[in-house]
């Protein structure tokens, strides 16, 4: 891994304090408590259960999730719950500005991380349940903002709404 690639401003602290300088010593010099709390919903979500699917909790909306059941091209569970789980990588970053900082790189780094992450929250807080994580991070898109992550249980892929077959 080159730490460097994924967070360039580590060179700027190394030239000034050396090359054994960590990413350990940039969060203690750059990073704060607010961030490391609200990173922690990030990286640690949490989950609501419903009608038998897993989703983010602040992805989910009782209404929304049955419209979702109630659309005629929506035909299994699994895509209601990859529709109400996937998060576009860039959606992470706040402004266009920081969004034209984030390198393919980076988003492939991140977007791997956070599969890996989810998928041991999940295994711990639901055992019992198969998930199955897609995130296209290996195609080549044209636009950075359509790299996304997404996940639904292998159970509702043929778990129908009343419109699949």
């Amino acid at each position: 891994m080159d730490d460097e690639k994924l967070i360039p401003d580590l060179s700027n602290w190394r030239k000034f304090n050396g090359k054994d300088f960590s990413i350990d010593d940039w969060i203690v010099g750059e990073g704060n408590v607010n961030f490391a709390i609200a990173y922690s919903f990030l990286f640690w979500p949490e989950f609501v259960e419903y009608d038998d699917c897993i989703i983010f909790k602040n992805h989910f909306d009782k209404s929304n999730f049955e419209n979702w059941k109630n659309t005629e091209y929506i035909k299994s569970y699994a895509q209601i719950e990859s529709v109400l789980n996937h998060i576009h990588i860039l959606d992470l970053f706040g402004t266009d500005e920081k969004k034209d900082e984030v390198t393919y790189d980076q988003i492939l780094f991140l977007g791997n991380k956070l599969c890996e992450i989810y998928s041991t929250k999940l295994k711990h807080e639901f055992p019992e349940k198969k998930f199955i994580f897609n995130f296209n991070g290996n195609e080549k898109l044209t636009a950075f903002d359509e790299y996304e992550i997404t996940f639904y249980q292998e159970k509702n892929l043929n778990r129908m709404t009343k419109y699949g077959t």
